[in-house]
Formats: C-alpha cells, structure tokens, sequence
C-alpha cells in the first residue's frame, strides 16, 4: 500500500489499532509496531467525509498507543486511559466532518499524503486499500487490530469489549501435563476436593456457582491456615437464588478469603460479559481444575446429579496461562467486579456449621497428555470449528443446550459442522438433553436432514439431566463449560480445554456410549432381537418377553403368531397362561420398520393355572411383581 516510500518511510510501521464509533467519547488509536519512535507531523486521519491532518510535534514510541477521542470522560474506559488527545488538540487540524458511524465507517490513515493503512466495519465498504467484507461490529464493541500483520483484511482485526482479553486461536498452543479424568455423578466432584485438600500456597476459583458447603468450609480452613483463597463469581446467575451462597462467601471473607463478584445486577452497569460462566480453579500455579458442572451441593455429593466431565490437570504453563485470564477478568479498573462486601455491605455470614468433611479416597488414574486452554469469547467458536472440520474418524457431542441460531445445518453452526464430518465418512454422533421445549424437533431435523446420528435423553436412572458440553474428537477430547450457544461462544467467559491423549479421550469415550445406549440407530445397526424370559409364581408360569430396542418406545406384538396385538409403552410384554405348544412371537418398533421374530415352546407345568386363557398382565405392575419375587428368591437362595 505504500509504493514510492522511502527505506526511511517503511520502517516507521504504525497502524490503525482500534476504532470505537459507540458512546460520548468515539475515537480512535493508532498503534507503533516499528523498533523506533515515530513523529506524527505529516500523517493524517480521514474518514472520507472529514480529515485529522497532524500538524505539529505528536511522538509514539516504539511498541505505544496513541488514542484520539472526540472527547475525554474520566468515567470512561476508552478515553479515560493515558496517551489519549482529542480530535481539537491545537496540534491536529480538523476539516470537515470527522465521525465514526455506527452503523460502519471506512477509515484511512496518510503519511504525506500516501496511504499506509485502511479498515471498514460495520455496513461500510471500500475499495481502496482494504479486500473483502468489512469487519463486523456488534452495538457497543469496538475493532481491534490482532497483531502486526497488515493484509489489509477483516482478518487482520476482531470485534471486542473493554477489559476482554482477546487471544487468538493458535492450533499449535498445547501444554505438557498430567491428566486425571473424572465425571458427574460418578466421582461425586472427589477429585476438586483431593486438589484442594493439598494446596499450601494459592486458590484460584472461577466459577458461576459455588454454593457446596462442604467445598466452602475446606477453603475456609485453608484460608485461616494462611493459603491465599481468592474467588471471582458471577454476580446474577440466570434463575439462581444466591443469598445462600452469598452467605457462604461472606463466611469466607470472614476466614481471610476474597470473595470478587462480576457483573453484578445493576441495571446499567458495564458489564464485560453475559455471563461469568466458567467452572475452574487454579491451585499453587501448578494445577487446573476444570468441569462442566457447577460446584453445587447436588454435584459435589452423593446426591442424583448431572451428567458432566472434569479432569484435574498437572500443568505449570497451563496454570500460569489461566492465572492471567483470572487476574485479567478480575481487573477492578473497568468497574464490573466488586468486592463481596462492596456489594453486600450488610451481608450475614453462613449460618449453619461449617466443617470439613473430607470425602472417601477415589480411584483416580493419571495419563501423560497435551493439553490446549479455550476461552470464550475469545476463540472457543473458531476453536471448535477447527477440531470437527479436521476430525478424521469420529465426533461424539454431547450438549445440554442447542441456541436457537445453531439450530440450522449450515456452515456457521456446530450443527452443520458436523453435517459435513458425517458427509465424510467421520462418525458423528450428537446426544441432546431432552428437558427444554422443541429438542425432539431439533433431533427430527438432524436425523432427516443429516449424516449424523442424533438423540435426546431427559435423565437416566445414574443422573438427573445431561448438562455436559463435552466433545469427543478422533483422540482427543473437549471439556468445559462451553454450550453450544452462540452467548456461551461469543459472549460469556468460558473455559475449557482440549485433551490430546487416547487413554483420556477413550475414558469420556466410553461415558458418551453408555449414554447412548440402545436407540433408533443402534437398532438400524443391529437390528432387534428378542429374549425370553420365564418365572413360576403360584402354579402359573409368566412369561416375560424383551425387545433389544430402547425402553421408552412404543412396540407392537404378536405373542402366539395368531394374529392378536398388543401395544407396550416399553420394549417388554408380560403374560401367563400361554397354551402348550410351539409358538411364534413377532414384534414391531411403532413408528418404524424394525421388526424381531422368534420361535418357542411352552411346556407343561406341574400345577397348571386355573384359567385357561391367556391373560396379558399390565406391563409396569408384572415387570415390578417379578422383579419383587426375584428379590424374594434371591434372599431365599443367600440365607439358607
């Protein structure tokens, strides 16, 4: 862009850094990545409607920013930083009319009249100096330039929030660590409290809730022995009633702690994030806990909890990476976090007892791995779209959320990502949590529309909902707080990481096909198959007969091949009474054309039952009398 210069002209490389058309005090900054200082004297400004020419003395050092606002507010962030002159300094000459729309804008930046730098956001574009769309530009975000690199792209710039930390996506960032993998509800969040038990030195929790007593009173013993706890929290969790945990926190205050709440619920105070949604603890700056689930009295504990992942990570560079972020997010300057007590000045400490009950020793495996931090909303979104579009042979999702604007297969959802790994060949798997309106209409339309296999599941017998956001990637394994929403991605804090080790990625492997389990697509795999099973209770033989399908689908049968059906709500039928002879037993899955057939006999028994006819007993009531009569047999058999 700046043919004819001088060797003297190149070498002075500055650039526009931000733009910020939003709020009183629009302006700009221009960024000096040269090793010099450089005078400004000569360069100018223009928006194509109005120009800042500098007209006199205006250094920028080498590796500064110089800002240039319409106006300075010691309230705001923007233009209330140092280095900052507004667009009527003495030494800048203004013509015409210099504003930064909206709605987009084109800005060029002129050395002695030649161009050296461009950028368009919003609706604006331009055909001088910049190639391709301009940058986009939410309302109330600014442009930032990411890097010394120029090409004069929407590439070379994001959209972002003051006081967001704004790292880039890099595929080859991975730490050497130590991984122990857990779950929920299995582990009962052991693993966080064995972690915690053994810091000497330093606690640092992110987290959207922390209201487990018994976590709470372990980090206030520690804080009262003299380790450094200190705890970030969201500050109005969506649906949540918090005045327990306040209560918690301000008993950890009490201990020594520093309880920090970030954006709290004023109306109109700045916040930097949706929501502070993260699910992680850094400990001695060597270990990173990091899980799915909050860290609640329901997860921490025997209780039915969530289906969730978490591992517990040995890392040095990875704990120093997240101590940044923390310190980062719990920056007081941009005035979105508060002290506790700031907020709360009148707030009771916990008014139960607070004593440390340490849980049972687990079993808890270690596997040498490498390991990649993500954050949102930095680059969790790009991150993911890189890991399913290079998946080679599998992705497993599994999710408790789909936003509404993933919920198309194109190539701007994970959806659709997954879509084209399926049209590959990769085996694509998404399990949904079935407790939100509309998930059987989400998983209709994948499984109709795509190559990916799709189910929702409302809980099991092990846990109550699948609040996972984990994803399985050929060898490797994705675990953290982040949904698939397009908030989670682009708009909360979040944090999670990418597990490069096959032993840790078959651990949540295999957790992911317990999930799965027996379902319309398992069946079109395999097909049905029926067992048979038999119990003499009061001179009458029942008969209890299964399908290989999932349990909570319709099924029609044909128990003596005569013709008669029977519709079950579950994939078993039970009856007595059955005529000696062979007989043939047909199923059909409703709603299908899966279909089982099997040949047996009925032979007679000693007392034979007093009707003679076939009686089809309820389904629930005879699966339950026989599994009652089991139970009585069995502790017959062991007490002899």
């Amino acid at each position: 862009m700046a043919s004819g210069d001088s060797s003297s002209e190149t070498a002075e490389k500055v650039l526009l850094y931000e733009i910020n058309p939003f709020g009183n005090y629009e302006g700009l900054s221009l960024f000096n990545y040269g090793d010099g200082d450089v005078d400004l004297k000569g360069w100018s400004i223009s928006d194509g409607e109005g120009t800042l020419t500098f007209i006199s003395g205006i250094k920028i050092a080498s590796g500064a920013r110089l800002t240039l606002v319409k106006a300075v507010g010691a309230d705001d962030w923007f233009s209330g930083r140092g280095n900052t002159t507004t667009f009527g300094d003495e030494r800048i000459q203004k013509k015409g009319s210099f504003i930064l729309a909206n709605t987009g804008d084109d800005i060029s930046l002129y050395r002695n009249g030649i161009l050296r730098d461009a950028v368009c956001y919003g609706e604006k574009h331009m055909e001088i100096g910049w190639s391709g769309d301009p940058v986009p530009l939410p309302t109330n975000k600014y442009v930032l330039r990411i890097g010394s690199n120029d090409t004069d792209t929407a590439a070379d710039w994001i959209y972002t929030k003051p006081g967001l930390t704004n790292h880039s996506f890099d595929p080859e960032l991975y730490f050497d660590s130590v991984v122990s993998p857990f779950s929920f509800p299995e582990s009962q969040g052991t693993p966080i409290f064995k972690e915690i038990e053994n810091a000497d030195r330093e606690i640092l929790i992110a987290n959207y809730l922390l209201t487990n007593v018994n976590l709470v009173a372990l980090l206030c013993g520690l804080s009262a022995k003299g380790v450094k706890v200190r705890i970030l929290l969201d500050g109005a969790p969506l649906g949540n009633d918090i005045s327990t945990e306040l209560t918690l926190m301000r008993s950890l205050v009490d201990a020594g702690a520093e309880v920090y709440l970030i954006d709290d619920p004023v109306a109109g105070n700045y916040e930097r994030y949706a929501y502070f949604h993260n699910k992680y603890a850094v400990i001695d700056g060597k270990k990173v806990i990091v899980t799915s689930e909050n860290w609640t009295a329901g997860n921490l504990s025997e209780n039915c909890s969530n289906r969730g992942w978490g591992a517990a990570i040995e890392s040095g560079e990875l704990s120093e990476y997240m101590r940044d972020v923390f310190f980062s997010d719990m920056n007081l300057e941009f005035g979105d976090v508060r002290p506790l007590l700031q907020c709360y000045p009148g707030l009771k400490p916990y008014a139960g007892t607070l004593t440390y009950s340490a849980p049972e020793q687990c079993e808890i495996m270690r596997y040498e791995a490498k390991v990649m931090p993500i954050i949102s909303p930095d680059y969790s979104l790009t991150a993911m779209r890189y890991f399913i579009e290079n998946a080679g042979s599998r992705v497993y999702s599994e999710q408790m959320d789909l936003g509404s604007s993933f919920c198309t297969i194109d190539d701007r959802s994970p959806v659709g990502w997954l879509s084209a790994a399926a049209e590959r060949g990769v085996d694509a798997r998404f399990i949904l949590d079935a407790s939100a309106k509309s998930r059987d209409e989400i998983i209709n339309m994948i499984n109709s529309t795509t190559g990916t296999k799709a189910i929702s599941i409302a809980g099991k017998e092990e846990f109550s909902l699948i609040h996972n956001k984990g994803v399985i990637i050929d060898d490797k394994v994705w675990v953290g707080s982040v949904n698939w929403t397009e908030s989670s991605f682009q708009n909360n804090r979040e944090f999670a990481v990418v597990i490069d080790s096959p032993e840790v990625t078959d651990f949540f492997a295999g957790l992911f096909i317990d999930d799965w389990g027996v379902n319309e697509h398992t069946v079109a795999e395999i097909g049905l198959e029926i067992t048979i099973d038999t119990f003499e209770i009061d001179g009458d033989r029942i008969y209890v007969f299964t399908v290989s399908g999932p349990e909570d689908s319709a099924y029609t049968w044909d128990v003596l091949g005569d013709g008669t059906l029977r519709t079950s709500p579950i994939n078993k039928i039970v009856c007595k009474g059955l005529h000696e002879g062979v007989h043939t037993v047909r199923v059909s899955m409703d709603g299908t054309g899966y279909t089982a057939v099997c040949d047996y006999a009925v032979e007679p028994i000693a007392m034979p039952s007093s009707e003679n006819k076939v009686n089809w007993i309820p389904v629930a009531a005879g699966v339950a009398a026989i599994a009652g009569v089991g139970a009585v047999i069995r502790r017959r058999n062991n007490n002899p």
